[in-house]
């Protein structure tokens, strides 16, 4: 009975990382700064994630992203906060779009994409890519800090995408290194 569930357990490893993969899913950094300086500095930053297969004309459209994590550094104006597409209710609007192929992003149209607008599902937290507004609603208070679009210093930096493994390979490296774990102490017991 033992030998049968290690083979099956052996299978159902082997068989999960050999499965054929779906469209690979990569994800991208994202850095917004430069633009908030009159009101004390700060960032946006973040990772957006897509399949390659969607970026192969260079852009991630709204429609393409598969995940979105932000992340606003914080000001004299706005406080530090978080969110992403996980929430329940989380929103990306105005059809965000990124380039990814090394071209700049740039913000106010002026590269021609819509960044786009993301807010918490909570609803008390709105990054504005487009304009560069950082917005955040606590107690009733809107905390409300423009960037400045025009500034020389404003960068809106793309990272290399990085492979986002996917689910069924780390359930099956998971599944053999678990297999491996249990044939070693089993063995160190036989002895």
């Amino acid at each position: 009975m033992k030998r049968f569930a290690l083979a099956v357990g052996l299978g159902l490893g082997l068989s999960a990382i050999a499965a054929p993969a779906h469209a690979a899913l990569f994800a991208w950094d994202v850095e917004y700064s430069g633009w908030w300086e009159e009101s004390g500095g700060g960032s946006i930053f973040g990772t957006i994630v897509a399949d390659d297969e969607d970026t192969q004309d260079g852009i991630i459209s709204g429609d393409e992203l598969k995940s979105w994590l932000w992340n606003w550094s914080g000001n004299d104006v706005v406080p530090a906060f978080s969110f992403s597409s996980k929430e329940s209710g989380a929103t990306a609007d105005f059809d965000a779009s990124f380039y990814v192929d090394g071209r700049l992003n740039q913000p106010e149209l002026l590269d021609g994409l819509d960044q786009g607008t993301f807010t918490s599902g909570s609803g008390d937290a709105v990054l504005d890519l487009e304009f560069l507004y950082a917005i955040s609603y606590t107690d009733g208070v809107e905390s409300f800090s423009p960037g400045n679009p025009g500034a020389v210093l404003g960068t809106v930096a793309v990272a290399d995408p990085v492979p986002v493994p996917e689910p069924a390979t780390v359930l099956g490296l998971a599944a053999l290194v678990g297999l491996a774990a249990t044939t070693v102490k089993r063995q160190k017991q036989a002895t």
